[in-house]
């Protein structure tokens, strides 16, 4: 058959397939197709020279590509309901599970056993309304309560952290500090601290590490963590 050439729009009730027949048995391979309900599969490389808005997950498991290692996790908290005033915080005490990190390898990797941390940013959308200083934890455990302490955590943001220079491969000659929840609405905490932790610490927690008594109710605060899995 001749190419058919349609001026209006082309329309498939049970999807669209783009396939090749083999001469000698008659079967077809389908290298491009769209189901009924949207999905797009291409079995080549699909080559896209404009924008693509994708309002779903991007999930790229294949090690020929910039996602490959590769993960952000980004987590607003929309206010910390929390019973501060009227039972006290202390050292070391979750404030909020933030999330977990994808732990996902492309193909051909052997199992991943390390998170790589790259950068943390903390901003301030609205002040705590009290002193409250804290930091970001990783932990084996999801579920931990607020006001109950990180079970078995690796601090990956604060003053416990002892970062990595990665000009010197060596352990910095300075002292990180811990992240103020109670800073004025756009400022922010920027950390790189070039540390790891065990692939099984997934759950990332935002943890006290000063004792608060007091309505905390009011803040909120955003966190993009970049890391690669290894």
């Amino acid at each position: 058959m001749a190419n058919t050439t349609f001026a209006g729009t082309v329309r498939a009730e049970s999807g669209l397939k783009v396939s090749v027949k083999t001469a000698a048995t008659g079967a077809y391979t389908d290298y491009f197709t769209v189901s009924s309900a949207g999905a797009v599969s291409a079995s080549s490389t699909l080559a896209v020279t404009g924008v693509s808005t994708l309002t779903g997950a991007l999930k790229a498991n294949a090690s020929q590509n910039w996602l490959g290692i590769k993960g952000t996790r980004n987590t607003a908290v929309g206010g910390l309901a929390l019973d501060a005033a009227t039972t006290a915080y202390g050292d070391g005490d979750v404030l909020v599970e933030l999330g977990t990190l994808d732990t996902t390898v492309p193909s051909g990797h052997v199992a991943a056993t390390k998170f790589f941390i790259d950068r943390a940013l903390i901003g301030i959308t609205t002040a705590a309304g009290q002193t409250l200083v804290g930091g970001l934890s990783l932990s084996a455990t999801s579920g931990t309560n607020t006001n109950a302490a990180v079970s078995s955590g690796t601090e990956i943001v604060g003053a416990g952290v002892t970062s990595f220079n990665e000009q010197l491969s060596a352990t910095q000659s300075v002292t990180e500090i811990d992240v103020n929840l109670n800073n004025s609405a756009g400022n922010y905490h920027i950390f790189v601290p070039n540390v790891t932790a065990a692939i099984a610490s997934k759950y990332l927690y935002a943890f006290s590490t000063t004792a608060v008594n007091a309505d905390i109710t009011a803040g909120r605060f955003t966190v993009l963590l970049e890391y690669a899995v290894f």
